[in-house]
């Protein structure tokens, strides 16, 4: 072979973008080979072996371990490439749809934490807000008023878990809702379910455990601090229904964590929006009470 149409170890790794180890390996270890070594003991690669090497190189960057490359290549033939082709295709198909629901969860987390250049805490608001699907936890008022809080929190963990178990999560606010009856009385503590905002289909969740909260108009404050001293927040929005008496409340209030504990290590920085819904959105949304 003429020295013109071959490359020594060096240039070879060097045109292929690795090292001369990463080919000392892979010839040791009977995954891919010089196309001849010369009298001088010097290994020799070919030019047409360049995208040969490219393509192993690749296969391994797509997750196929070192044994599944020399096992192929060890009886490497035209069926056999155009199998190991379709399931690395298979595979990359999978690993695409997995990067696209991490990127839809990085995007919503910004776009709520964008939220808060334009909100000013401790005011009561109208804003308008989009239509949102939510998942609802099973009720947890009976057990919020027989202050059986072990049973609320078995509530939330199967909620938290039959959320991720179907890829649900989408990176959008967890929160609560109370029933109106509860707020005007002043017990929003005693809470009726807790629900997580999802950018999914709801084709397969259970119709009592998922509903549409409409776009519409709602009553908002947002909170700075603890947010389990919110009492504050919702005396105000009932303040100002007291004054408002044309403004009528919808079925529930929503209160979500814009800022929580993955945001801030303090939580007197923790930021709460609590919405209730101003008619005509109360009777498109009221979920089944068990």
């Amino acid at each position: 072979m003429e020295r013109g149409l071959s490359f020594h170890t060096g240039e070879f790794a060097k045109l292929c973008g690795v090292n001369k180890r990463t080919l000392h390996y892979y010839d040791e270890q009977g995954i891919f080979s010089p196309d001849h070594v010369g009298e001088n003991g010097y290994r020799y690669y070919s030019v047409r072996q360049c995208y040969p090497f490219i393509m192993i190189r690749m296969l391994r960057q797509m997750g196929l371990d070192l044994s599944e490359i020399k096992e192929y290549m060890e009886h490497r033939s035209p069926a056999g490439l155009e199998k190991l082709l379709a399931e690395q295709e298979t595979w990359l198909d999978e690993e695409i749809c997995k990067l696209q629901y991490m990127k839809e969860i990085v995007r919503n987390q910004r776009h709520t934490l964008a939220l808060v250049k334009n909100i000013r805490c401790g005011e009561v608001v109208i804003e308008k807000w989009p239509a949102a699907k939510l998942i609802y936890s099973r009720s947890v008022r009976k057990f919020m008023l027989q202050g059986n809080q072990g049973s609320v929190e078995r509530i939330i963990m199967e909620h938290m878990r039959y959320m991720l178990e179907h890829n649900l999560t989408t990176g959008t606010a967890f929160g609560a809702m109370a029933a109106k009856e509860d707020i005007l009385q002043g017990h929003e503590h005693i809470l009726t379910r807790f629900f997580t905002v999802t950018t999914k289909s709801l084709q397969n969740v259970p119709a009592e455990f998922c509903a549409v909260r409409p776009a519409g108009s709602y009553l908002v404050t947002y909170f700075s601090g603890d947010y389990m001293a919110t009492h504050a927040s919702y005396q105000k929005l009932r303040q100002y229904l007291l004054s408002h008496p044309d403004l009528q409340a919808g079925a529930f209030s929503y209160e979500e964590s814009i800022i929580e504990d993955l945001g801030t290590a303090n939580p007197s920085e923790y930021i709460t929006r609590i919405g209730i819904p101003l008619l005509p959105s109360e009777n498109n949304m009221k979920p089944r009470e068990e």
